[in-house]
Parts: C-alpha cells; sequence; structure tokens
C-alpha cells in the first residue's frame, strides 16, 4: 500500500475534478485504490464543510513581535498583540484564496 503525501492527494482530487472521470476510473488509471482515493474525496469534503483552511505560521525570524502566516504566495505579518477580532479577518479572508 503506498503512503501519499497531503500535497499528492490534493494534485491527485485536482487533476480528478479537471479530468471528467468518474472517481473509481481515476483511481484506477492512477493506481489509487478506488476505496482510499473515495476516502480522499469525503475528507477533502468534510474539511471544506467545517471552513478549514490549513495556513503555515512561525515567528518572524529574529523579531518576537509579530508572527508571519503563509498561504500560497501570499505572507501576512501580524503583530502579537493583533486582538481575536483582527485574526478572525485574517482568517476569514485566508479562508477565500484557493
Amino acid at each position: 500500500m503506498a503512503n501519499y503525501t497531503k500535497k499528492e492527494r490534493q494534485e491527485h482530487l485536482e487533476n480528478w475534478r479537471k479530468g471528467g472521470l468518474s472517481k473509481n476510473a481515476y483511481a484506477k488509471a492512477s493506481g489509487i485504490s478506488p476505496r482510499t482515493f473515495t476516502g480522499w474525496t469525503w475528507q477533502t469534503k468534510k474539511e471544506k464543510d467545517h471552513g478549514f483552511v490549513e495556513i503555515k505560521a512561525k515567528k518572524l525570524s529574529g523579531n518576537s513581535h509579530g508572527i508571519v502566516i503563509e498561504k500560497g504566495n501570499i505572507t501576512i505579518r501580524l503583530p502579537l498583540s493583533a486582538d481575536m477580532k483582527e485574526m478572525q479577518k485574517v482568517f476569514v479572508a485566508l479562508a477565500g484564496i484557493q
């Protein structure tokens, strides 16, 4: 049984959506268990239904007064003093970015 990274799963799901094949046909053509592939589609739907947005956060290098949020080619720098309302606005905006 092959282990797929999250990035690989996302690439397969994107290719499937663009290709027009059924889940089973795409999975078989890609050498993926149809049951596994269907599980990926359910997991993705579940994450979207819950408003899940994956972000990477890290402290600014050499600066303990802020954090950096990176998503794709977007970088957002926030001071540690940002309140919950400000943080919520950032996360809502990030949720709309594909």
